[in-house]
């Protein structure tokens, strides 16, 4: 009878992990479909511009990344450029706005955190392939919104949230607890402002928050797709 019993109970649990697994699997195909992953696929690079606001301040940007983890980014003001940069290996910044003009090696964390935000086709894409553990925790209520939640653990213990819309299967926030310097460090991204372009869904505008409050919007006025660049505006000058 105990035997049974045990026999039954593996069922049950083999039963519940497949009809979870199926569950996640659902969501993401209709997710990528939502955002146009396929779209994405086919695109190597991309241009960003927009301004970011702070503290009543618009600060333009221009963003510049290719595939399949390399990133610029210039930020603009009252004549002055901070430039990050990350070629997928090696990392470096120029900050005027701090009173310096020479080039910056990027800390190990720094580096980690570039390499999530370089990751051209998304965190949830392949994200078995690079290494993340991906779960799906539920649904939870988002400011009213009935939102999926999809959980990515890194290897280096890193959490992201992805909250998904259970009706567009669009992302409207994401939850970060990134481990900084030994702390760890939460902050949230809310999306907004979708629009098609080139068969994706971008989003124009999104809010990062700390603690709940807002510390910076960023607003894109342009997307252009397969922009050429030289590959050496990611690498690290020699002077």
């Amino acid at each position: 009878m105990k035997k049974s019993l045990i026999i039954l109970s593996l069922l049950v649990l083999a039963a519940g992990t497949t009809l979870r697994s199926q569950t996640l699997d659902e969501i993401l195909v209709k997710h990528f479909s939502a955002i146009g992953q396929d779209s994405l696929l086919k695109i190597n690079s991309m241009k960003v511009s927009g301004k970011m606001i702070q503290g009543g301040l618009e600060l333009p940007f221009v963003q510049i990344s290719c595939r399949p983890f390399s990133l610029r980014l210039e930020i603009s003001f009252q004549g002055l450029t901070m430039i990050q940069a990350y070629d997928s290996k090696d990392g470096w910044s120029i900050n005027p706005f701090s009173g310096s003009t020479t080039v910056q090696p990027m800390s190990d964390d720094d580096l980690k955190t570039m390499r999530y935000q370089s990751d051209f086709d998304g965190m949830l894409w392949k994200a078995d392939e690079k290494g993340y553990k991906l779960t799906y925790e539920g649904k939870d209520d988002m400011e009213g919104t009935d939102c999926y939640i999809l959980k990515i653990v890194t290897i280096s213990g890193d959490v992201f949230k992805y909250y998904i819309d259970s009706d567009s299967y669009i992302p409207l926030r994401l939850n970060s607890k990134i481990k900084i310097m030994g702390n760890e460090s939460e902050s949230d991204v809310y999306f907004s402002n979708y629009k098609m372009i080139g068969g994706m869904a971008i989003a124009g505008k999104s809010e990062n928050k700390m603690n709940g409050q807002l510390m910076m919007t960023t607003v894109t006025d342009k997307l252009e797709l397969n922009f050429k660049a030289d590959s050496t505006i990611f690498e690290r000058p020699k002077k």
